[in-house]
This record gives structure tokens, sequence and C-alpha cells, in this order.
């Protein structure tokens, strides 16, 4: 008896200290912002826009900067186009993560000007992911679902973490999640939706290990709010909306997720909205410093969004 009290005292004293040592790390968490340059070629194609949008964000010294999207649906798609914006990206002192939007890659076509989003798809992750961690002069230690053999093709799904916060790119095409009424054609939403749970699991199991307080995801599509787009024939978002929904509820953590802005959701555009534990936030075309305070019970704010 006396035995199995010492034991369970033991235990005790370990939890207690465990607990201990993390709020002690959480309370000295440091504030800190990041920039997202979203959409910034959406209109013009223009690289110089891009340029000097990373430069601007650079300037307000952020501790990392997303950039979604890297190409206008209005540019040609070329390998000479995604090395060119690569090296860009690769230029900035600050750490850059690129989140891949769907004009990056959907609307590309063969020589024959037939539609071939795939193939291009698959040349993108060649080029921009190589051998690179888009760290400058600094460095956050990334990870890529690539790392995993049976997600090989998926680099573009990237994890890392900030004081108490976990970051995670997840590609999420603004098209309907480039959904396709086509029978057979559907191969491509398919296998990413599988990728994208299996890395959403992984998002999980990493915050409930590490004890992390907030996951935030970048992706170019707008699974939230919960409404069913009325003018598509089906919702590509449903399974993706449900698996956050389990994100929120299983992982311990507050998960923010910072996506495209869209016309049906102009009103909240820029204001971060949360429904319990599961919130989003559409911003504009252009730059937006969002600032962190990792102990806050309002964690983070929109500080400045320029168009």
């Amino acid at each position: 008896m006396k035995r199995w009290v010492t034991c369970a005292v033991i235990r005790l004293l370990h939890s207690l200290f465990f607990c201990g040592v993390m709020l002690a790390t959480h309370a000295h968490a440091e504030p800190f912002h990041f920039a997202v340059l979203m959409h910034v070629l959406q209109e013009t194609g223009d690289e110089n826009e891009l340029k000097i949008a990373l430069e601007s964000a650079q300037a307000a010294n952020p501790t990392f900067i997303v950039v979604n999207g890297m190409r206008s649906k209005r540019e040609p798609c070329t390998d000479r186009l995604y090395r060119q914006r690569t090296a860009l990206l690769e230029s900035s002192v600050a750490p850059v993560v690129l989140s891949l939007a769907g004009d990056d890659w959907i609307t590309c076509r063969d020589r024959q000007n037939r539609p071939a989003p795939t193939a291009w798809l698959n040349l993108l992750r060649d080029q921009v992911y190589g051998d690179i961690s888009w760290s400058g002069g600094k460095h956050i230690p990334l990870r890529r679902q690539s790392a995993i053999t049976a997600f090989r093709n998926y680099a573009e799904n990237t994890r890392w973490s900030i004081e108490n916060v976990l970051f995670a790119t997840l590609n999420v095409p603004a098209n309907n999640n480039n959904y396709l009424v086509s029978a057979g054609g559907n191969s491509e939403f398919e296998d990413r939706l599988i990728a994208n749970r299996d890395w959403l699991h992984r998002l999980q199991t990493q915050a409930q290990r590490e004890r992390k307080t907030h996951i935030v995801l970048f992706c170019d599509g707008n699974p939230l709010p919960d409404a069913r787009r009325k003018t598509e024939p089906r919702d590509g978002y449903v399974e993706l909306r449900q698996q956050l929904k389990n994100l929120a509820e299983k992982s311990g953590a507050k998960i923010l997720v910072i996506q495209g802005s869209t016309p049906t959701a102009e009103k909240n555009t820029g204001s971060i909205i949360w429904n319990g534990q599961l919130g989003y936030v559409n911003l504009n075309a252009g730059i937006s410093m969002i600032a962190v305070d990792p102990t806050a019970e309002t964690a983070f704010s929109i500080v400045a969004d320029e168009p």
C-alpha cells in the first residue's frame, strides 16, 4: 500500500512539474508578427509588383513571410517563370514560405493548348521545392509532407513552429478546391484530399505532443465558413471543412485558417471570425501584417492591410 502511494505521489509530482514547465514556457513566450502576401500578382502579372511587395514586407522585420500565389492566371506557364519567381523568393532576407494558389497551376495548358494542370503542378513542385528552404539569412526549420514516402509529391504542405504556435501550409485551391464534375477526371482532387487529411492528422499529433496552443493554416481556397456554394454542383470543401472541425476538437489547440478573399464573404474580409476553437480570416489581395501574442486571450490581430 505504501509503495502504491509513493508511486502515485511521484507520478503527481512529475505531472505538476511538467505542467509547471509548460506554463512557464508559455508565460515567457514573446510576441511576434508575420506578413502574408496574398495574390499580389492576381491581376497584372507584373513581377516587379511582387518584388516591391516582398521588400515592403521585409521592411517591417517580420518573423517570416508567407506568399500566397506566385503566378497570375494571365501569365503563360513556363518553367522559366517558375525559376524566376523561385529566385525572387529566395532573395528575401526574411524567411519566406510559399503557399500554393490555384492560379499557380490550374489554368496551365500544354503545347497543343489543352488543359494540363497536373503536369504543370508536378513541374512547379520540381522547380520550386527542389533543395531549398527559403530561409535567406535566417533559418526556420521546415518539415514537408514529401518527407513521407506515401506523400512524396506533396512538398507544398509545409509546417514550422514559433513559440507555442504551429504553422502550416495546405494545398487548397480557390476554385471550389479544384473539384471537377467530369467522371473519372478527378484524381488530382481525390489524391490531394487524402494527402491533406494525413497532413492535418500529423499537425494534430504534433500539437498534442508539443502542447501547442494554436495552429495556423495558410491556404488559397475558402473552406470556411460553413456554407454550401450554391453556384457549384458539389461543394469541394465539405470533407476538408469536417477535417478542420475535427482538428479543432481533438488537437487541444485553437485553429486559425488564413485564406484568400472571396466575393461571398466580403463583409468579413480582414476580420478574424471565431466559432469556438475554429476561426478564419479572408485576406484581401496585397500585404497583411498579423501580430501574435501567444499568451494573450486574443492571440492574433491584423495590424496592417495594404492593398
